[in-house]
């Protein structure tokens, strides 16, 4: 894979299991950048990898107040409603009981965030899927908004702020190298007496 991110543009090349596989990627990134996009997201939904520990802070764009959390494998999510359960209680008659959930997934490696509302969660000002249709990879600086930005208030929500504290980078594996045995280590040499 070939990518020019300055011409937004991308040249596949290998065998016909590879093209399928490189396409699968090329497709996760369009999807995900449909909600925002930047140099970073895209590379790391190319060659992803694996946040194990995150720190997640919500800076308010408003009235609203200011949340962190340390998101881990015993503790991978974070959520936002009107419920008294919730990790980040808001009293709003447009938010729902459990309005979104910011959560670590295991499994791949990084931090999401599902709409679990009625009224909808926006990200960079896009309204997210339903819960059902899936869950958006979050990014650092990410516009994380309760409300439909389209109704007038613009700014009621939160700017993310992620800092990964544990990332494990995936390992590449060489070639298998043939091992030599004894004789063919020996020295090799002649004799030209």
């Amino acid at each position: 894979m070939e990518w020019a991110p300055r011409d937004a543009q991308v040249v596949l090349r290998g065998s016909s299991e590879q093209l399928r596989v490189a396409s699968r990627v090329l497709s996760r990134v369009k999807t995900h950048c449909h909600w925002g996009s930047s140099e970073d997201k895209v590379r790391r939904l190319v060659k992803p990898w694996f946040v194990e520990k995150g720190l997640c802070r919500l800076s308010p764009m408003n009235t609203l107040r200011p949340v962190e959390k340390l998101l881990y494998n015993s503790q991978p999510s974070l959520s936002i409603g009107k419920d008294s359960k919730n990790d980040v209680v808001i009293s709003d008659p447009l938010v729902s009981r459990h309005h979104c959930i910011i959560e670590l997934d295991a499994d791949r490696g990084a931090i999401y965030v599902t709409d679990r509302s009625t009224n909808g969660t926006f990200l960079n000002g896009i309204r997210l899927p339903s819960k059902k249709l899936g869950k958006v990879l979050l990014s650092h600086g990410d516009e994380l908004l309760l409300k439909d930005p389209a109704g007038g208030e613009q700014e009621f929500g939160y700017i993310v702020n992620l800092q990964e504290l544990q990332v494990r980078h995936p390992i590449k594996l060489d070639a298998p190298q043939r091992l030599l045995t004894a004789e063919e280590m020996a020295p090799v040499g002649r004799d030209f007496a």
